[in-house]
């Protein structure tokens, strides 16, 4: 699959846009939980690809391991990389894409990915990196979204206003085991795949609206490229699928989307 620079060069923005941070920070459990069944060792050399802001490679750090972290957007890093001077933590950053990484083969022992790898552009190429760079005998973690969850289904809502490229597969296929196998083929000796739980929550509906609509880049930009009659039709749109997976009557949001978590060995 030959991805167009034009359209690379969007994907980069859009994840730019807003201030992904303050999202991701909500979801530093989902990376402990996955360093944890990825079962880490002290001094492995671990990798986390397409890392944010450094949600997943801290919590490496934190069991002291040799941790890289890989963005495309360089103003991540660097908030990865004050995380971990506040911390005391030694992490290393790189300024890469998922589907083009630049590290010699067999460069770590773990490879990680908490819903980065999953939005690389070409997934075959994606997965073909993160087995090409973790040695013989080592292991690569995964979180994804499901398609049938809230935040798979946020995608998908939003792609029906603004469409992806053409050739473009929806993320969300990450969170179906068999197309990851697909994927890994025969080079994984062992894959494990739990669907696990990350609850949204917010202090009301209009709340949620502001986070996603200032924030959260991908959205923010797909509003951006529409009417404001089509972008109102969108914000009412989610507050309704919101509203559907919220599990309280409170006024608050607390809406459990799901996720599946990968465990592959590498052949």
């Amino acid at each position: 699959m030959t991805i167009d620079a034009n359209v690379m060069a969007t994907q980069q923005r859009a994840w730019a846009t807003g201030d992904y941070h303050r999202i991701g920070l909500t979801m530093t459990v989902v990376s402990e939980m996955l360093c944890e069944s990825v079962a880490l060792r002290a001094g492995e050399r671990v990798l986390d690809v397409a890392a944010g802001s450094g949600n997943t490679a801290l919590s490496a750090a934190r069991r002291w391991c040799d941790t890289v972290a890989n963005d495309f957007v360089p103003e991540l890093l660097d908030l990865a990389r004050d995380r971990a001077a506040v911390e005391g933590l030694s992490i290393r950053t790189d300024v890469a894409d998922a589907q083009e990484l630049p590290y010699p083969d067999a460069s770590f022992d773990v490879v990680l990915s908490t819903f980065g790898a999953m939005f690389a552009l070409d997934q075959q190429r994606a997965a073909d990196e993160m087995l090409r760079v973790c040695r013989p005998g080592g292991r690569i973690g995964l979180t994804s979204w499901i398609p049938d969850g809230l935040v798979g289904q946020q995608f998908r809502l939003v792609g029906r206003y603004v469409p992806p490229p053409p050739g473009v597969p929806p993320p969300s296929r990450w969170g179906d085991r068999q197309h990851v196998q697909a994927l890994f083929g025969d080079r994984v000796t062992r894959l494990t795949a739990v669907s696990r739980q990350w609850v949204m929550r917010f202090r009301s509906l209009d709340h949620a609206e502001e986070v996603f609509t200032i924030w959260f880049g991908p959205i923010a930009t797909a509003l951006e490229k529409l009417s404001p009659e089509r972008a109102r039709e969108l914000v009412a749109e989610l507050r309704a699928l919101w509203s559907r997976f919220n599990t309280v009557d409170d006024g608050t949001v607390y809406a459990p989307s799901s996720y599946l978590e990968v465990i592959a060995e590498v052949a």
